[in-house]
């Protein structure tokens, strides 16, 4: 019980990740489970372009198939009881999701437009710091120990080559999770790395700020019209007709078009 108490955050996120998913699964509201995921906070990559730049977070919070969240919340708990009661509930959660927003800011310049879900990206940003931390504290020189992060770090890198699986936001995660710890953790003799790690942190910010503004563009292939319209008509009937109205402008300057304007008019 004493360990349990020192896992909030963890804790906390896996009921919200739950709770989603049931909602997401049971809510009776016409939609398919995809529309669904993009109305409580699905990465989105044309409503990202049109505006809704939050979901690039929120999306860690939303997951559609059991087992994808079952292996996600295993994970988490698996990571989180390692990292939580070490970094503490500001840096823990700066880690996670700090790795998140790497994730799907390295998936938004590489990718096409698509819908993504999971805390993946989070999660390989975690595991990064914890690799991290066990080199650091030497403990990667106990054979049973090196065994155990090589046998994990190849099951997560095969893992990556699996259809339909995020390998950019892994990717993009990973690189994140593993600066930010290189940043979070003081230590004397690791003080020229972590000045390292800042430097390159921030260039990797500048960079992916001129990406995304270069990335924002969708080809006609990748406009999905009919995700839309049941979207933003799905918000107009919750009552927020004024916001789908205006995320259909948004989005028509993404397309470089005027029909959903004229759908919502």
């Amino acid at each position: 019980m004493k360990e349990e108490r020192r896992i909030p955050v963890t804790k906390t996120i896996l009921v919200i990740c739950a709770l989603i998913n049931l909602v997401i699964g049971f809510w009776p509201s016409g939609l398919s489970s995809t529309e669904r995921a993009i109305l409580f906070g699905a990465y989105y990559k044309a409503f990202i372009a049109a505006g809704e730049w939050w979901r690039m977070l929120t999306v860690g919070f939303v997951h559609i198939s059991v087992m994808h969240l079952f292996v996600n919340m295993m994970s988490l708990l698996v990571l989180g009881r390692a990292l939580e009661p070490m970094l503490k509930t500001g840096k823990y959660l700066l880690l996670l999701y700090g790795s998140v927003l790497g994730g799907s800011v390295f998936y938004y310049c590489t990718g096409r437009n698509g819908v993504a879900v999971g805390l993946s990206g989070g999660l390989y940003g975690l595991l990064a710091a914890y690799v991290y931390l066990v080199w650091q504290g030497g403990a990667l020189r106990i054979p049973q120990v090196r065994t155990a992060v090589l046998q994990t770090v190849g099951m997560n890198l095969i893992i990556n080559f699996m259809p339909g699986v995020g390998w950019r936001a892994h990717f993009g995660g990973a690189v994140t999770g593993l600066l930010l710890i290189m940043i979070l953790t003081k230590r004397q003799s690791m003080d020229g790395l972590r000045r390292n790690a800042i430097l390159a942190l921030a260039a990797l910010s500048v960079i992916s700020v001129v990406a995304i503004r270069q990335r924002s563009d969708l080809s006609k292939d990748d406009i999905y019209y009919l995700t839309d319209i049941n979207v933003l008509a799905f918000e107009s009937e919750l009552g927020f007709t004024s916001y789908a109205g205006m995320m259909a402008k948004n989005l028509d300057r993404v397309y470089h078009s005027d029909y959903l304007e004229q759908v919502f008019r």
